[in-house]
């Protein structure tokens, strides 16, 4: 009898122990983890104001918030562009730069980085598409997906739409989100909502800093609870 109560404790062990390697190799499995960059708009527009602040550090403010309710293990990145002045037209349009590689544990990192940004450069939305592609996800297993967050169109000689639509055609694996944020010129609104649903990505419009959050919040998956009362008519 001893030993049947052994043999079966046994097995309900070895059970348990292959349904916990089984959860594990799942959560872990870098095919269906989602790696997420995230490209900054740091160009001289940014620099106007939405009420009494500038939209960067609207910008900066509200993409800080919302990381903070990620898990540290979330793979995500940052670039930037616009960050940097030059009066040339060529480096101008090269002012775009991998501030914070794709991975896990990178959350601090970036919202170091993003509170250094100043809006002083051009817009150039197409070349960091493809330095995203050719350098950010080099090597990365997995989903890939950008969320760019711009307030205005591509403004030196490319076109992120016609980019994009070219990646489609070979079968890039490549998500693109796309938050215009105080984006009012119809042109700029028609190239970037382009730029997201030629990739099956989601464009957004934010005026402010509440719908910026709640873009975000949308475009990263963030689940919140919503607390309601109920109230009795007596």
């Amino acid at each position: 009898m001893k030993k049947t109560v052994f043999f079966i404790l046994i097995l309900i062990i070895t059970a348990l122990l292959f349904q916990v390697k089984m959860v594990k190799s799942y959560q872990f499995n870098p095919e269906s983890r989602e790696n997420i960059l995230i490209i900054l708009d740091s160009s001289y527009s940014m620099a106007d104001k939405i009420g009494a602040e500038q939209k960067i550090d609207i910008a900066k403010n509200t993409i800080n918030q919302v990381l903070s309710q990620l898990s540290p293990e979330a793979y995500v990145g940052l670039r930037v562009y616009g960050h940097k002045s030059d009066f040339f037209g060529f480096r101008a349009c090269r002012a775009s730069e991998l501030k914070v590689p794709i991975g896990p544990y990178s959350l601090d990192k970036i919202k170091n980085e993003i509170s250094k940004m100043k809006p002083v450069g051009w817009t150039p939305i197409t070349y960091s598409i493809k330095q995203a592609i050719a350098v950010d996800f080099q090597g990365i297993t997995g989903k890939k997906r950008i969320i760019l967050v711009s307030d205005g169109m591509e403004t030196c000689d490319e076109s992120p739409c016609e980019y994009v639509l070219s990646l489609v055609k070979q079968n890039t694996d490549l998500k693109i989100d796309v938050i215009g944020f105080d984006l009012n010129d119809p042109a700029a609104v028609s190239q970037l909502k382009c730029t997201a649903l030629a990739t099956k990505g989601k464009f957004y419009q934010a005026h402010d800093a509440n719908s910026l959050n709640n873009s975000l919040i949308q475009s990263l998956n963030i689940s919140k609870e919503v607390e309601g009362k109920i109230i009795k008519n007596f």
